[in-house]
């Protein structure tokens, strides 16, 4: 039966536009909403709307789009972004039902599309028995997309662009974005030079680490302005966190042990980590014990780490294929009995044992199965990839 949906903010790339045609191919209606210059540039569609309002009118804007009865699905990438908030309750009023994609929580080569949201807004169970009796089959492998960081920094460089050519027809628009384009990447040019030395200098740390045989913990850390930590976590920032696990750690970890933080791939260095770690070191007594990688073999370090600490990322994934006892400090998918470690932080550097294997696979079946499509956001490929994927499964929603 044909539905119609309405297309809100999506990524700084083509996909919801392909998305749209791959819909209306289908009999399928869309709306496109353009929230800025960004959405106006890539949404290639002379059906859309363009909401020029502030963000405090949002909640009327809404209410009035809805109550008409027009529409049947939404869409929308990243279910706590501001433009997105106000819509969910609404949503849920008018019987309207939403699909969130978002990048995938399998890496590399899954994006996620899930529906009412994702992440801590997931409806996922978080009882293990019950993905041990849901356990079917065993999806198929992803094929792979040809994803590459260049590719999607120039579709981010061309998505802010337009938000700064077209800025006078959007005047109430703000972006979830903490700093400015050209701060961000001002700041990753700087990042990106040093990339040879941070890769070189992690190697070698890294090489030191194993050679000592000393047990480790490793601790990845995540962006400062992902809704994963502002969001679905009880900290107000990445310091905040680590201030927390090496607190815990000086005092309740294993007094050979050392404390590996890993920057993460795409931080741009803006909010200072390595220091800030370095100088709580020497406060807490751990200078010897604790090693700042800002790059490194993720694999590597968590097929040898004592443990893992995660908030929330995807990585947390990751240590469970590793067999890698885990805890979560956030709101996380994968986080229960029998995958993750159900104490407090202090008790977890000496008492977590190893994930239950089976537990993990089958929830990882279920997960790939039910909310992931293999493809991307940002290469030609990968799109067409996703768009099949994702019209299949949008139209199997209801069966």
């Amino acid at each position: 039966m044909p539905r119609s949906f309405l297309a809100l903010q999506g990524t700084a790339s083509h996909f919801f536009s392909r998305l749209a045609s791959g819909l209306i191919e289908k009999d399928h209606t869309v709306r496109r909403i353009n929230f800025c210059g960004g959405d106006l540039l890539y949404s290639d569609s002379t059906s859309a709307w363009n909401y020029d309002g502030s963000i405090a009118g949002l909640d009327s804007w809404y209410f009035d789009t809805l109550k008409t009865g027009d529409f049947t699905d939404i869409l929308l990438f990243g279910d706590c972004r501001v433009v997105h908030q106000p819509v969910h309750a609404l949503a849920g009023q008018f019987g309207v039902q939403v699909h969130v994609f978002e990048e995938g929580y399998v890496r590399p080569h899954w994006l996620t599309l899930e529906k009412h949201g994702v992440n801590g807004r997931s409806k996922l169970p978080r009882d293990p028995a019950w993905y041990l009796a849901h356990r079917t089959s065993v999806p198929a492998p992803a094929l792979a997309t040809g994803y590459n960081l260049y590719e999607r920094a120039f579709h981010d460089i061309r998505y802010r662009m337009g938000n700064a050519l077209y800025a006078s027809r959007f005047p109430g628009y703000r972006s979830h974005r903490p700093f400015s384009g050209a701060k961000e990447y001002a700041a990753l040019a700087k990042r990106f030079a040093q990339q040879k030395r941070h890769r070189d200098e992690a190697a070698r740390a890294t090489a030191q680490v194993l050679k000592s045989r000393r047990p480790y913990y490793l601790f990845p850390l995540q962006l400062n302005s992902d809704s994963q930590i502002i969001v679905h976590s009880p900290f107000a920032g990445v310091r905040e966190a680590i201030r927390q696990v090496m607190h815990s750690f000086a005092q309740h970890a294993p007094s050979d042990a050392s404390l590996v933080i890993k920057n993460h791939p795409l931080d741009t260095g803006i909010v200072e980590y390595r220091q800030f770690s370095r100088d709580l070191a020497r406060t807490l007594g751990l200078d010897g014990r604790l090693v700042f990688l800002e790059d490194g073999h993720l694999p590597t370090l968590l097929e040898y780490s004592h443990g893992v600490v995660v908030v929330n990322s995807t990585v947390g994934l990751s240590a469970l294929h590793h067999r890698r006892p885990l805890i979560a400090l956030g709101h996380a998918i994968y986080d229960m009995e029998g995958m993750t470690w159900q104490g407090g932080l202090d008790d977890f550097w000496t008492q977590a044992s190893r994930p239950d294997m089976n537990l993990y696979y089958a929830f990882l079946d279920y997960v790939i199965q039910h909310t992931q499509i293999n493809g991307d956001f940002y290469t030609r490929t990968g799109i067409e990839m996703a768009v099949q994927g994702a019209v299949r499964r949008l139209e199997q929603v209801d069966e």
